[in-house]
């Protein structure tokens, strides 16, 4: 799969678990896309295209319309943006991938508890 991680999670250490497991990640520096604004930033993944967008912007699915997206979404639903405190949201994410729907919102939070973020009524 191909990753797309958010300006939130550029540690290098939130790729690893991912290419360990085999995927391609990149963030959004990487990707000269790091100040685009989020609805920018959510229909440009799907042009190269990017299977996942991984995020810790907790306010992204009431925000945005995400109803056209074929985009896979990930919410990082968690008090601290710190690498540390994040590895193992993204460790516990690794082992969800295959079963997340295209154009799915999902959130998961600090407990990783997995809960799919209803579209029609965000």
């Amino acid at each position: 799969m191909l990753i797309l991680l958010d300006e939130n999670l550029l540690s290098k250490k939130l790729n690893k678990p991912f290419v360990d497991a085999g995927h391609l990640v990149q963030n959004v520096e990487d990707m000269g896309w790091r100040g685009v604004k989020d609805p920018e930033l959510l229909t440009l993944p799907q042009a190269h295209p990017f299977d996942i967008f991984i995020t810790a912007d907790k306010n992204l699915p009431y925000q945005q319309n995400l109803q056209c997206l074929t985009l896979q979404i990930v919410v990082l639903d968690a008090k601290s943006t710190r690498p540390d405190y994040l590895l193992l949201l993204i460790i516990h994410i690794n082992g969800l991938l295959q079963s997340l729907v295209p154009g799915s919102v999902t959130l998961i939070n600090d407990a990783g508890k997995v809960t799919t973020f209803n579209l029609v009524a965000g």
